[in-house]
């Protein structure tokens, strides 16, 4: 969280958790104003439960700040989506939007952190008709006195489908290059056009292929590329160019091996174009002696 994050509180039936790994509303405006206001990285939101006891089950919750959260305001999920099929039917359907929680943490506890005591205006304020199951803001003191309590990280495993979004919206960072993502964009689509062409006859017939949709490929090159090749060609090891009018230094996605049809995570790598052509017109054992060759060495010694 920055320096100058805000802290938003939102009045909570439970504890996060797997069964619950979101914050759920019942009314679209409340997501509304969070999609506008809070800013991952930024901001922090505030879990306070409440004092109904037919639905804060657990007294040492009610009435008290009970954990920190970051979420994702990008998008509004279904909450039966997301939470547990058992903590759905439990729910009386009361909840239906939620966004994902990225990061949590548990406030030390219990005894929790009383609301009343340490927010005592924001608590109050949720009384109010227009706060009714939305946000408030801790503010001034009460803020500093939030940002002042003992919590402990909490892990917090989303379905698989959430988690993809989190990804792709990960690979879409603005801190990855501009370039990079143009390179990403464009490989990923000459993969739906080779997959699509599987099967087609012309002077032979193209190979079968299967890929992913194209936001999940391009999660996937923008990852390899940054992250597990860390802005190297596979199989020269020397530096991507994400900007050349050199077609020979272009970004090429490879399959690893070419008799595996699948352009998926197992399979795929980014490499230099005139690599990758030259690998697959020669063999890898062929491809790897030329770039001893090139290095300087004799590539018919062991080195």
């Amino acid at each position: 969280m920055q320096s100058g994050g805000r802290v938003f509180l939102k009045s909570v039936f439970g504890q996060i958790g797997d069964d619950w790994p979101c914050v759920s509303f019942s009314r679209p405006s409340v997501g509304t104003r969070l999609r506008q206001e809070f800013v991952p990285g930024r901001d922090v939101m505030m879990y306070v439960g409440t004092l109904n006891r037919e639905l804060t089950h657990d007294p040492d919750h009610r009435g008290r700040l009970i954990a920190a959260v970051v979420i994702e305001p990008s998008q509004i999920l279904e909450t039966r989506k997301i939470v547990s099929s058992t903590a759905w039917a439990n729910s009386d359907e009361r909840w239906p939007h939620s966004m994902a929680v990225l990061n949590a943490a548990i406030l030390k506890g219990p005894p929790f952190p009383d609301a009343h005591n340490v927010v005592p205006d924001a608590y109050r304020s949720f009384g109010n008709v227009e706060n009714r199951g939305g946000v408030v803001l801790a503010e001034g003191d009460e803020r500093a006195a939030v940002m002042a309590l003992a919590a402990d990280p909490l892990a917090i495993h989303l379905a698989p489908n959430v988690q993809a979004y989190v990804g792709l919206r990960a690979s879409y960072s603005a801190d990855i290059p501009k370039n990079v993502k143009e390179q990403a964009t464009r490989m990923a689509g000459l993969i739906i056009e080779r997959v699509k062409k599987g099967g087609e006859p012309r002077v032979v017939i193209n190979p079968q292929r299967t890929a992913p949709g194209f936001a999940d490929l391009y999660k996937l090159l923008v990852d390899k590329w940054q992250t597990e090749q860390r802005g190297l060609c596979a199989l020269c090891n020397g530096v991507l160019v994400a900007t050349t009018m050199n077609k020979m230094v272009q970004p090429s996605a490879d399959r690893i091996d070419s008799s595996n049809g699948a352009y998926d995570a197992s399979n795929v790598h980014v490499t230099h174009l005139a690599c990758n052509l030259a690998k697959n017109q020669y063999g890898l054992d062929h491809f790897e002696e030329w770039l001893v060759a090139l290095r300087g060495a004799d590539p018919r010694t062991d080195g």
